[in-house]
């Protein structure tokens, strides 16, 4: 029996080496990893941009606010 079993895993083994490991872990793990990141990547990016634009806005509003209102 331990044999047999021996031999199958053998045979399973010869029918697979065929199979290029290497492109199905690239097609099943590294590219959908690699397009997750460069979404996320363009994303924060994106956001960041808003963000400091935003923080330019606010900046330059306050500084003609104070001008106006605050002249001591």
């Amino acid at each position: 029996m331990k044999t047999e079993l021996l031999n199958e895993f053998y045979l399973l083994q010869q029918s697979m080496a065929s199979v290029n490991y290497d492109e199905v872990i690239e097609d099943r793990v590294y590219m959908p990893v690699r397009k997750v990141n460069k979404k996320m990547t363009s994303w924060i990016s994106e956001r960041g941009r808003m963000l400091m634009n935003l923080d330019v806005k606010l900046n330059s509003s306050l500084k003609y606010l104070r001008k106006k209102y605050l002249n001591f």
